[in-house]
Order: structure tokens, then sequence, then C-alpha cells
């Protein structure tokens, strides 16, 4: 097996604080919280100090969260529980496959806003009063952040599961959705944060409830001791690969001016098969990504690029976690160079 140099891929190991809080929380957590037992008192305590260290540290009131084992489900939730029917629904032309999903399925008015070729939002005109907005806070394939923000009486779903801790929720906001695996978390948690009274869970129910409730509180505990470890990326390494790729001949990154998350990056190769070059990389020990991040099971033509204006062959992503140097990224660039030459 080749030995791993370089993981520039979208995901990571979870935090080593995290790990040895997942191994003791199997030990003290396995109990319902719910009911009235010793194990399940101190189940209990568990969770409470779990979510208000989650919710000091994303800035949500402990009340306003509800934890899900499904992040994926996240998304249906934060915007079904606010669209009635009848309610016009807008949505960016580079929102996740799941919220065009969502968007096909509506039974009522659709918008679809379009984005310039720096992925800002430039066709959000005549949105109806009560429009329910799905809102990337920024993208999880080129890392730019979003900055539109509506100026009339609208609801916004917020889809935070790229940007996680780094990026402050915006005013008045309706739901959020967060994604654990954004600070180095397990995965099979998400937060979900309900900020508007009108809020109803959208799936059939019996008792009033606003989340399926289902989810492994070792991994809730694991998530908190992640989030409280996090140490947000280095922008200096971002303009440092930018300004390295930049002045390779048939390399350009995507937007590269604009403001993003200091740790993605999507670069345009033309002449190249992306998955190709993933492959050649990964022999040499470098690990990157290609297609769009949210069909990267079936390797598909990201649908971002495409949006923005950018071909969408020769297509590739870098993250670039904490900790990651200098001589990692020229070993990469050399790596990529010797790849496509």
């Amino acid at each position: 097996m080749v030995r791993v140099t370089g993981n520039f891929t979208s995901e990571s190991p979870l935090h080593p604080a995290a790990r040895a809080a997942l191994l003791a929380a199997f030990d003290q957590g396995w109990a319902d919280p719910k009911k009235i037992s010793q194990s399940s008192s101190r189940a209990a305590i568990l969770k409470n100090q779990s979510l208000e260290n989650i919710g000091n540290r994303l800035g949500l009131r402990p009340d306003a969260i509800e934890i899900i084992g499904e992040p994926a489900l996240g998304h249906f939730l934060t915007i079904a529980g606010l669209l009635s029917p009848t309610q016009n629904f807008a949505y960016a032309s580079i929102d996740k496959g799941k919220i065009r999903a969502i968007a096909r399925a509506h039974s009522g008015p659709v918008q679809e806003m379009e984005v310039d070729s720096n992925g800002q939002i430039s066709g959000a005109t005549n949105l109806p009063d009560d429009t329910v907005i799905s809102l990337q806070l920024a993208n999880g394939e080129t890392g730019i952040i979003q900055k539109f923000l509506p100026t009339h009486r609208v609801k916004i779903a917020v889809d935070a599961t790229a940007s996680g801790p780094r990026l402050p929720l915006p005013e008045d906001w309706s739901t959020a959705l967060f994604d654990a695996q954004s600070w180095a978390g397990p995965s099979g948690i998400g937060i979900f944060a309900i900020n508007d009274s009108g809020y109803t869970y959208p799936l059939p129910r019996i008792a009033p409830i606003k989340s399926p409730g289902t989810y492994s509180l070792p991994l809730l505990i694991a998530a908190s001791i992640a989030l409280e470890n996090f140490a947000p990326e280095d922008a200096e390494m971002r303009r440092y690969l930018i300004e390295s790729f930049t002045g390779m001949a048939g390399i350009s990154v995507v937007a590269a001016d604009t403001q993003a998350l200091p740790h993605k990056i999507s670069l345009s190769i033309p002449g190249i098969v992306g998955e190709q070059l993933v492959r050649t990389l990964a022999e040499g020990g470098n690990d990157i990504d290609s297609g769009s991040a949210c069909s990267a099971a079936d390797l598909q033509p990201s649908h971002v690029l495409a949006a923005m204006g950018y071909p969408t062959t020769g297509h590739v992503r870098l993250t670039l976690h904490h900790g990651v140097t200098k001589s990692e990224i020229d070993s990469l660039k050399k790596a990529i160079s010797q790849a496509i030459s």
C-alpha cells in the first residue's frame, strides 16, 4: 500500500481528543438520557454539557439546538419545516444536489438564483415577501463565501455544513444546519438549529417534535470535544497555494480573488481528465478530490463550476487541513506538474 504523504481530500481523521472522548463515551454515555436510572442521569449530564459547549461555540442558544444522526436529512428538515406547499422557494444554482431535489419536489413556485463567475448570487430579483431561501454560507467545492443577504422579509434556511464554526450565521436566520465533520468531528452527527417560532416538523409524527431525535450520544460527545479543540486553518497557506499554482501554465484557480474559506480550493486544468489525475497522484502518495463535491461517488461533473461559467473537465478539488505546510504544498505542486506534463 502506498503511504499517503499528503491528504488534500475533503475528509480528515477524527481529532485525537475527540477519538479519546469517543472511546470513553461508549463506556459512560450508552444509557438513554431520558430515563431515570443512574446511568441515564450520567448520560443526561454528558448530553447537556455537549449541547451547551456546541451552542457557545456556534453562537446558538442550547434550546434552539436539535441533534440529528443523519446530517443529509437536515437539508430537508431545515427547509421543509419553513415551507408551505404554496410558498415561493429560492435557491442558488451552486447549491447542493439535495437542495435542488427539494426544489424539484416543491409544489409551489420555485426560483433558481443565478451566480456570477465569482460564485456570488446575481439573480435574486423580484423575490416575493415570505420567500423561503436556501442560503449556502460557503461552497463546499470552491470555498467561496456567499455575500448575498436578502433586503426584504424572507425566511432563511442556512447551509453551514461546509463553513462550520468558521463563519457566523447571518442576522434573521430561520434555521441552520451544521455537520460535525466540518470541524474534524465524527460523521453521523448534524447540528440542526431553529430560530423561527413558526417552524413545523415536516415528517409524519404523533407527538409534537422538531427532529427525529435519534442519534448516538457518544458521537455527540465526540463532536463537542472536536469543536472545543477546533483550530482554524491558516489563510496564509491558501494564499501560498494560489500564488504557487497561478504561475503554472494551463492551471487556473477558480475565483482566486474571491473571499473564501481558508481550506477549500478548486483548480481547473483543461486538457486533462480529473479522475485520472486523482489516480496518478494517489500512486505517488498524494490524495485529492475530483468531480462534484455532492456526487463524489460517481464522479459527476461539477454543476458548481458549470453555473459559474467554468469548464467542468479537468476539475480537481483541494482541501488544506490544519497544520499543512508550505513544503507539503510544494510537493503537491511538483507532483501535479509532473502528472500533467
